[in-house]
């Protein structure tokens, strides 16, 4: 567990750090800073979910590891899809910053989660 929060927190405390920082020397007005924040909390939660099921499914039978990884992929896409186009339709952001940012750290999540992934299987092999 302690693995998860440690490459959770080295993915996502630079992003919270540069846009506050940015924040605070008025580079970025409100309505771009509350888009960042925003993606930011939704990759957030869909690569914590992804650890999450991965720790929990890692000593389970391979029918449960499949279901939860694979299949917790399908719903996590589904959520992560529900939830951008919330954001996007309900919520006063700058669009294009939302958007950027979020495919950006959506990118970084997705080689991280996969690299943990393998990490952790070669660990399981030796």
């Amino acid at each position: 567990m302690k693995k998860i929060v440690k490459t959770i927190f080295y993915i996502y405390f630079p992003a919270v750090l540069i846009a506050s920082i940015l924040k605070l020397t008025s580079v970025l007005d409100p309505k771009t800073f509350i888009s960042i924040f925003v993606a930011i909390l939704l990759n957030l939660a869909n690569l914590f979910v992804a650890l999450l099921f991965f720790h929990l499914s890692k000593k389970r039978s391979n029918q449960l590891f499949m279901l939860l990884n694979l299949g917790g992929m399908g719903v996590r896409v589904f959520f992560l899809l529900l939830g951008f186009s919330m954001v996007l339709i309900f919520l006063e952001i700058d669009k294009y910053a939302f958007i950027l940012v979020f495919l950006i750290l959506y990118s970084v999540s997705i080689y991280t989660e996969i690299k943990f992934f393998y990490n952790e299987v070669q660990k399981k092999r030796e």
